[in-house]
């Protein structure tokens, strides 16, 4: 406490030490003390106390100011306090007023005690205000209270919400309905009634316009205290401010719309050589889904002049609007000098979105005098050339471009590109392959090209799979209908063979580079084999075909070689019998054919009673490109790869393949591949469960700086528990990992990112002392890079392990699930199961359960299936118990609460009827209609038991 004296000149510094004792303070004197004021503008005080001398009257006009423009605390020690002293100090604001000689040192202490007390209680009730205002602005909260006479306190964030600067708000409770949009009155009248006539504590939402003109949702908790007598005594709610959640909701929605016009836009023009002939239809379909007034693709072209241009050349335009295509200025509209800028940025792979009327000088006139209001602009470029762009306007209204909608524009702009550059492509392989008629020499330099050309396009069309396939499965787990799932799934199984066909074509390329090399290391001879055909037996099962294979006893226990590649042809010779066998058998035999002195040379032979081939496709069977069936209505698709492939290995592990088959009668494959003999003794680690990452629960930093692959990585992590933070870059990521330190327990790392790279930020990471990261924290790599040599590269840099993109999320669940292996931070225990089947509803009510739709979700992997259902009846076990206490004590929150949680989990084993339903119950428990609530919540229980109850059967034979 800081204690100042304001005393006169003649003041008795000896009394003012006796009458304050061991308290500090600093005395000031002055002829009259209300010159002392201005003292206080160089510290900072608590009391201040002023001792004027007999003449000096100028205390009162001080103690006035003190209070008035300080806002502190006054004591008044006057010489002589006469008649009506004390009142008059005590009117002026004075705490206290006292007489040198008529006060002690301990009745004057403890009037500083109490002073003392007040400030810091007023320091404190003024931190606490601080606080709540602070937490208020920063967590778009509002409160109000109402006292028993129905005056409404309105904090100031509940204005600010609303915009209210001008004090709309009265003392009146329903002066906020002035705010509350016409479309939510009636939900909003109702909770008002339930609230203040029946006494209901309620949680809802609705949507108010703010002065300002904004729409926002706001959600509401309001409760009320009632008097003996069943009337208001006091109300008092909190709303928060919701409306980014309702705006990303709504950006999922409109995302999911323009997904699927762009899994279709793939699925046909990655398959489809001709792109020119659906391109117009495609625009049209993507306009609609984008919801914009016109749609188009221009080209650049140079013209005579050396300079560059833009032609449109697609078009779709609203009814509303006229086209114009075949305005003259569109079809040759110079860059210079309006679009220079623009020109700038498209080459820098950059999106131009805006109003027009914020275009710079003349560039916004072309687009005026169609009637644009807001533009966006991607570029397409064909590997590293740019080639135009794809545009979308709007006439309507002035309109700011979400971010969903610039993903999905560049996303289709990719799509595009690819479509582009493979029908060049195959315009350069046929005039290749012409020229490769005409001389040798030429052919093989252009087959190399041709090589080198493949890889650099599959890597291109790397990037839109994996965008089309984790946005296909985050769809996929969002609650799709029937006909939903199904296009779905063929968007996914569409974007997956191309996956296949791209990993063919690297690998082909990386063949004919010479790029190709084995790494040969001791194995176990069995158990490699085992692998390579265990997946196989189920698939011949499925299509009544006997699958067997057979190694033989001398064969040795332990190689060396590359059991991968082994493993590759295998696969590939397999693949095919199985694909072309409707019936009867397919075989593999294993024997030695050749010994030498620490060698064996092993011969593979793989029997089928199949289709046959051919005697004049026989020659050709191991070329690129090429199958047996290449018609157009062939039966069974492929790149014609898998064989050319499987040549290329069998050589280079020394050997030779071939083919004897007979039309109708089926085929022999056999290839020979040399070993050499290995004392040691390997012993292989058991293979890690794909284990769902249930119990785990772990807080991942994702370092990734695609918009895409940070949405449905968030999504699919969530979903298993996890809680997910965004790092944009390597930068970001540790000053996540600075600032958060051991409450991160694994990083997934980008390899490729901007600023900083993941090699980087992992070799800072594991550098570090401990102190300013934790060195030895799990980080897995997130890569595209799929190169020989670059699993070893990586796993070098520090990384605990190694997941390719596209992200296989069950490839990523075992890669956590090895990272944090031992580690029991992050785990929650798993409470003990109770038996829902004691309780089965007298009458059996039928459920669906689309387990093959469960099983297509998870690709087969049981599991993992087996323990995502295991989860589900954990947890509903404890939602059934909220929904009964709910129901028993008629708590509209906790039914409510049990309902949102009963629909997650439907959602999860796609039982919609049971979805649908509680999610309109827990509506009804919101808006205040609780016996419409509580009959469907007893209604829908059975019917939710019979769901456990049929998962539980099913997890049995799973």
């Amino acid at each position: 406490m800081r204690i100042l004296i304001l005393a006169g000149k003649a003041l008795d510094k000896e009394q003012v030490d006796r009458l304050f004792g061991d308290t500090e303070y600093e005395m000031v004197r002055y002829s009259s003390v209300s010159r002392g004021v201005r003292r206080l503008d160089k510290g900072l005080w608590n009391i201040v106390v002023l001792a004027p001398g007999p003449e000096d009257a100028s205390w009162y006009r001080a103690i006035t100011r003190i209070r008035k423009e300080y806002g502190l605390s006054v004591i008044l020690l006057a010489e002589k306090g006469g008649a009506g002293v004390e009142e008059k100090a005590l009117e002026a604001g004075a705490v206290d007023a006292f007489e040198f000689g008529c006060v002690t040192p301990k009745e004057f202490a403890r009037t500083l005690r109490l002073l003392n007390r007040q400030v810091e209680l007023e320091r404190k009730s003024a931190g606490g205000h601080a606080m709540a205002d602070w937490i208020e602005k920063t967590g778009r909260l509002g409160s109000w209270e109402m006292d028993s006479g129905g005056r409404t306190t309105w904090s100031d964030g509940f204005r600010e919400i609303l915009g209210d600067a001008e004090g709309l708000l009265s003392e009146e409770f329903t002066s906020i309905r002035q705010f509350v949009l016409p479309e939510d009155l009636e939900i909003y009248d109702a909770a008002n009634r339930a609230t203040f006539e029946q006494g209901w504590p309620l949680d809802f939402e609705y949507r108010i316009k703010g002065v300002d003109g904004r729409i926002r949702h706001l959600h509401l908790h309001r409760r009320v205290e009632l008097d003996s007598g069943g009337n208001v005594k006091r109300a008092y709610g909190m709303v928060r401010d919701v409306s980014s959640e309702r705006e990303f909701e709504e950006f999922l929605f409109r995302r999911d719309a323009i997904m699927q016009v762009i899994g279709s836009f793939a699925a046909r023009f990655l398959r489809e050589s001709d792109w020119r002939s659906g391109i117009n239809s495609a625009l049209r379909d993507f306009g609609k889904a984008m919801d914009v007034s016109r749609a188009y693709i221009v080209r650049k072209f140079t013209g005579s002049d050396g300079l560059a241009y833009m032609k449109m050349e697609y078009e779709w335009a609203a009814s509303f609007i006229e086209p114009v295509i075949d305005l003259p200025e569109v079809q040759k509209q110079p860059f210079s000098p309006l679009y220079d800028r623009w020109k700038s940025t498209l080459l820098r792979r950059k999106v131009v979105a805006g109003h027009v009327r914020n275009f710079q000088g003349d560039a916004q006139k072309p687009f005026r005098s169609t009637g644009a209001k807001s533009l966006m602009i991607v570029p397409v470029f064909l590997d590293n050339e740019w080639w135009g762009f794809i545009g979308m306007s709007e006439h309507r209204e002035e309109r700011d471009w979400l971010p969903v909608e610039i993903e999905s524009l560049t996303l289709m702009a990719d799509i595009f590109g690819s479509c582009v550059l493979r029908r060049r492509m195959e315009d350069q392989l046929v005039e290749a392959n012409r020229s490769a008629e005409e001389a040798k020499t030429m052919a093989l330099e252009a087959s190399k090209a041709k090589s080198r050309f493949l890889a650099n396009m599959s890597h291109e069309i790397r990037t839109p799979i994996g965008g089309i396939l984790g946005m296909a499965e985050m769809a996929i787990t969002t609650g799709l209908t029937d006909e939903q799932r199904e296009h779905m799934d063929m968007i996914r199984d569409a974007a997956g063979s191309l996956l296949s066909i791209v990993n063919d074509v690297l690998d082909i390329s990386k063949i004919e580079a010479d790029k190709m090399e084995l790494r040969p290391r001791d194995f176990e001879f069995r158990p490699a084999i085992e692998t390579s055909v265990r997946p196989f037996g189920p698939q011949a099962d499925a299509k009544g075909v006997v699958f067997q294979h057979r190694v033989d006893s001398s064969v040795p226990v332990h190689l060396q070689g590359d059991p991968d590649r082994l493993g590759q042809i295998l696969i590939n010779l397999l693949g095919n019998a199985l694909k072309f066998t409707e019936r009867g058998l397919i075989d593999l035999n294993v024997e030695i054919k050749e010994e030498e002195a620490g060698r064996v040379c092993l011969l593979f032979t793989v029997r089928d009673t199949g289709e046959g081939i051919p005697k004049d496709k026989l020659d050709t069977i191991f070329d690129s490109f090429t199958q047996a069936d290449s018609s157009v209505r062939k039966k069974h698709q492929g790149t014609g790869l898998g064989l050319s492939i499987s040549r290329e290995l069998v050589e280079m592990m020394g050997g030779q393949i071939g083919v004897e088959s007979e039309l109708g009668r089926g085929s022999v494959f056999s290839f020979t591949a040399w070993f050499d003999k290995s004392d040691t003794v390997v012993v292989q680690p058991a293979p890690a469960r794909e284990v769902a990452p249930k119990a785990l629960h772990l807080k991942i930093l994702l370092a990734e700086d695609n918009p895409l692959n940070q949405k449905f990585l968030t999504h699919f992590l969530s979903m298993f528990g996890h809680t997910v933070i965004v790092a944009e870059n390597g930068i970001e990521a540790l000053d996540e990992l600075k600032r958060r330190g051991r409450e991160i327990d694994l990083v997934l790392m980008d390899i490729q990112m901007p600023e900083m790279g993941g090699m980087e930020a992992t070799a800072a990471i594991r550098k570090s002392d401990g102190k300013r990261f934790p060195s030895d924290i799990p980080v897995i790599a997130l890569t595209a890079y799929a190169m020989k040599g670059d699993r070893e590269r990586i796993l070098k840099e520090g990384f605990n392990d190694y997941v390719t993109k596209p992200v296989d999320m069950k490839k990523l669940s075992a890669a956590i699930a090895r990272s944090v292996a031992g580690q029991d931070k992050g785990s929650a225990p798993v409470p003990a199961m109770r038996r829902v089947q004691e309780e089965q509803p007298a009458v059996e009510v039928p459920v669906k359960l689309d387990m093959e739709a469960l099983v297509d979700r998870f690709e087969g992997n049981l599991t993992l299936l087996r323990d995502i259902l295991s989860l589900f009846l954990i947890e509903s076990d404890q939602k059934l118990e909220q929904l009964d206490a709910g129901l028993e004590g008629g708590d509209p929150t906790r039914i409510g609460a049990a309902l949102h949680s009963i629909t997650n989990m439907a959602s999860h084993v796609l039982a919609m009827d049971i979805v649908n339903r509680s999610r309109h119950l827990e509506k009804m428990c919101y808006i205040g209609s609780l016996d419409e609530a509580m009959a469907g919540a007893r209604e829908l229980r059975p019917k939710f038991v019979a769901l456990v109850n049929a998962v539980r059967e099913r997890v049995k034979t799973l």
